[in-house]
């Protein structure tokens, strides 16, 4: 639709202008009206065009050109010499048709002046060519480092993915070794529970001394129950045990303390710091004492 409406915007079926005259009005006619009445117009526009190209003024010099070849497109010299105006300003193709169009008119270039021009339209396109084949190779460079570039992150891409494949399936690992872990230990601690005989049922270990003490204390014919101890005199509670003279040896039993061994072997549970003396394995505060350790018990 669009191409439609250009084709009709464009239509030259506007009307001719009146009160002129067929062939009256052509820029060659005027001419040769100027001619007859003694103005010489092309020979002025040709020698201001000439001193214009002299004085550097080519666009002011392509303009008269462009005028006398409007009123004579035969006048060779006008062709030559806007030629050599396009030579001038580097327009070197422009030129190149001019001086044809000049030489059609039996006009003779100067020596030289088409092969130089046709140097200068080869050395023009070289350049192009030439610039078209940086801007090319350039691109062909960028390219390529995009490409590589490309691979780079690809494969940087690959190898992180891996990675983190790797943590994933470690992290799950982890997670089942914690879960093993736990419903291990919650089995170990029921089969504890449920497979543990009674704390009361286990008779506790008694020391020889205690030992002798409580068979002196029960009577002559009674028989003592297993696991009952019977409850000391009040002398045997308050008097220490019978024990030899010089150095003694103590195996640490359950339940044994620095304050009943001193109460034991001196009478007097404020007595342990002698005992705590005499035994530098115990550390500084005696919290080293530990089951089945041998202590020195001093006199």
């Amino acid at each position: 639709m669009s191409e439609a409406l250009a084709a009709d915007l464009t239509t030259f079926d506007d009307a001719p202008r009146p009160g002129a005259t067929p062939d009256g009005n052509s820029p060659s006619h005027f001419g040769k009206v100027l001619g007859d009445a003694g103005i010489h117009v092309p020979s002025t526009l040709y020698n201001e065009a000439l001193a214009l190209a002299r004085d550097g003024h080519l666009g002011q010099a392509q303009a008269r050109l462009q005028m006398l070849l409007c009123l004579d497109a035969d006048d060779g010299d006008a062709q030559l010499l806007l030629a050599k105006v396009h030579s001038a300003q580097g327009r070197w193709t422009e030129a190149l048709a001019r001086l044809d169009a000049a030489v059609t008119t039996g006009v003779v270039p100067p020596a030289g002046l088409r092969e130089g021009l046709e140097g200068q339209i080869r050395a023009e396109r070289t350049r192009e060519e030439e610039h078209r084949a940086r801007v090319a190779a350039r691109e062909q460079g960028e390219l390529k480092a995009l490409r590589h570039e490309t691979r780079n992150l690809r494969g940087e891409t690959i190898r992180l993915e891996a990675e983190l494949g790797e943590g994933r399936e470690r992290e799950r690992a982890w997670k089942i070794v914690a879960i093993s872990a736990g419903v291990f230990g919650t089995l170990v601690i029921l089969f504890l529970m449920f497979t543990s005989p009674p704390t009361s049922s286990i008779p506790v270990p008694r020391e020889p001394e205690e030992a002798a003490a409580a068979s002196a204390a029960v009577p002559a014919g009674a028989v003592p129950v297993v696991g009952q101890v019977s409850p000391p005199t009040p002398e045997a509670a308050v008097a220490p045990a019978a024990v030899p003279s010089g150095p003694r040896t103590h195996v640490v039993g359950k339940g044994d303390t620095l304050g009943k061994l001193a109460g034991k072997y001196y009478g007097k549970t404020s007595q342990w710091e002698k005992i705590l003396a005499a035994n530098p394995q115990l550390g500084k505060d005696g919290k080293k004492l530990a089951l089945g350790m041998k202590l020195t018990i001093p006199e």
